[in-house]
């Protein structure tokens, strides 16, 4: 316990472990060539932890010390239901921060219910601001679409929103620039 009586959970190499990544799905709507083989397998459903297992595993965490969670995937808001799961967490005692880490596909549909949860953060990955480029490195993502997202969660007002790009030899590598100045216009953050 720390003077706060908060309980601090160790890992055994004696450091303070406050962070976790939760991922709530290992599928995604883009099969990027950097993050799957054509032939990917899945999980089968059957062996992936359902929303309230998830949330109570966050909850045993937050109980530990961990004061901060990131909600991952593949594409973590393609999960059904998956609203119910980051209220749960949002709500959580002595949770500081949720994040997400997100393709950006879905955003539209989900930024205003995601930061109402308490999300406070958002990574989007934009690997590319050429719609045949983008399409050609997700195989099958729209630009268009994840720009949409990326302005849906601009207009959330969430804390911090970063993109993350993933530059790839002869593929995008050109397009270090263009990425930097769009996040320079919309006031976001890159890696």
């Amino acid at each position: 316990m720390t003077a706060t009586n908060r309980p601090v959970l160790i890992d055994r190499f004696n450091r303070t472990v406050d962070y976790v990544r939760l991922s709530v799905t290992d599928r995604c709507d883009f099969r990027c060539v950097y993050c799957m083989a054509d032939d990917m397998t899945f999980v089968h459903r059957s062996k992936v932890l359902s929303l309230e297992e998830m949330g109570m595993v966050a909850q045993a965490f937050v109980n530990l010390g961990v004061t901060k969670i990131r909600l991952t995937g593949g594409e973590p808001l393609i999960r059904s239901n998956v609203m119910t799961l980051i209220d749960h967490i949002g709500q959580l005692q002595g949770l500081e921060e949720l994040t997400l880490t997100s393709n950006g596909s879905q955003l539209t549909k989900f930024a205003e219910n995601l930061k109402s949860a308490g999300v406070k953060r958002i990574n989007i990955s934009l690997d590319s601001l050429n719609r045949e480029r983008f399409h050609n490195i997700t195989r099958t993502g729209e630009l268009d679409q994840v720009l949409a997202g990326i302005d849906a969660a601009i207009a959330a007002d969430f804390e911090r929103i970063k993109i993350n790009a993933v530059i790839l030899k002869n593929r995008n590598d050109e397009e270090v620039t263009d990425l930097v100045q769009y996040a320079i216009d919309n006031e976001i953050d890159i890696s």
